[in-house]
């Protein structure tokens, strides 16, 4: 995970930096004037937390903030979206008595993570979603664990409801998912959970609550699917740029991102570029869909998430976010897991759904 540390005082920058030497991924922000000059990492000052937070929340798997509960929970409060999308936020008081965890406590991680944090600190851990309290594995914990997604979202709260009132739950995994029966074993090993392998059809005859691990997707009446993630590439480029630059930005991408092995489900970019023909055959190479946005969608998608805007950008083709913007015309609660980046006359982001 990449983390972002908010500190507004001496001591919190001081625990900001103890944080950073033993989560390495760290950038600490502090508020100028307000931490010790000699104190080493990466470190950025900032004048204005909301600033900080609008141009970041997007950025990092997980922030966690040296302040009071409030201050971060007005911070953050314009730019929450959905439990799928919203990083991991943890609270932390400036002299680390408490970890607090606040926001995407499972599928973001953030319950995990004030554990680990609490450890290092020797901070009383705070944790109030109700399966942790109670001391139940929920499922969207399983989904994280294993790198899935839970379909639909809203079968979340079914199946944790369930749980916490006591009734049947049956987790069941696809027979025709590859590498099934070890996903039987990982279970037991990992959550003490006795999965069944079925197939879809035998779903129909199941009146229980239940939590279908496959790589299909469906609706069914109380029962959770969890998924295989999906990749949504989004991406800008150069007039008639040529495939070799395309392939190359993309798979250099995916590395860096660390989803060389997820399936590929779209490409999508503003409809300025629907004819560039190199989109298109890499496209078709990879069998890949494609879908355009009108102008007028994506600029919609850019105020409403406040997304950054190239001003160059802008004046040539009418906005000034490409990638993400249409990532989010797509599917608005899309997981961004790398803002737009640029190679040689491409730029990519990457998200999953």
């Amino acid at each position: 995970m990449k983390y972002a540390i908010i500190t507004v005082t001496k001591n919190g920058a001081k625990l900001a930096c103890k944080l950073q030497n033993t989560l390495k991924t760290c950038d600490i922000y502090v508020k100028k004037d307000r931490y010790d000059i000699s104190l080493t990492g990466h470190i950025y000052e900032y004048e204005k937390m909301s600033e900080v937070i609008k141009n970041i929340f997007a950025e990092y798997e997980a922030i966690i903030f040296f302040t009071s509960t409030g201050i971060a929970v007005r911070m953050i409060a314009p730019f929450i979206v959905h439990k799928v999308k919203d990083p991991a936020v943890i609270v932390l008081d400036e002299k680390a008595n408490f970890a607090i965890s606040l926001l995407s406590g499972h599928l973001g991680g953030a319950n995990e993570l004030t554990l680990k944090i609490a450890d290092i600190l020797n901070a009383m851990p705070v944790i109030t979603t109700a399966t942790d309290t109670n001391k139940i594995i929920a499922p969207d914990v399983v989904a994280r664990k294993y790198n899935l997604v839970p379909y639909p979202l809203e079968h979340i709260k079914v199946i944790n409801s369930a749980l916490i009132q006591q009734q049947k739950v049956i987790y069941y995994v696809d027979k025709d998912l590859k590498q099934s029966e070890q996903m039987i074993i990982d279970l037991a090993r990992d959550f003490k959970i006795e999965a069944k392998l079925i197939d879809v059809e035998e779903l129909d005859r199941q009146n229980d609550f239940c939590v279908f691990i496959t790589d299909k997707r469906q609706v069914r009446e109380n029962i959770l699917f969890l998924t295989q993630k999906q990749l949504i590439i989004g991406v800008g480029c150069r007039k008639d740029v040529e495939l070799n630059l395309v392939e190359q930005a993309i798979n250099e991408a995916k590395k860096m991102a660390d989803c060389e092995d997820l399936k590929i489900k779209a490409l999508v970019s503003t409809i300025v570029k629907q004819n560039e023909k190199a989109l298109h055959q890499w496209a078709e190479k990879y069998k890949v869909e494609t879908h355009f946005y009108d102008n007028t969608i994506m600029q919609n998608v850019i105020d409403k998430y406040k997304l950054p805007e190239s001003n160059f950008v802008k004046k040539q083709i009418g906005i000034g976010n490409v990638c993400q913007a249409a990532i989010l015309a797509y599917n608005e609660r899309a997981k961004i897991i790398l803002p737009k980046t640029k190679f040689e006359k491409v730029t990519v982001s990457l998200a999953w759904e």
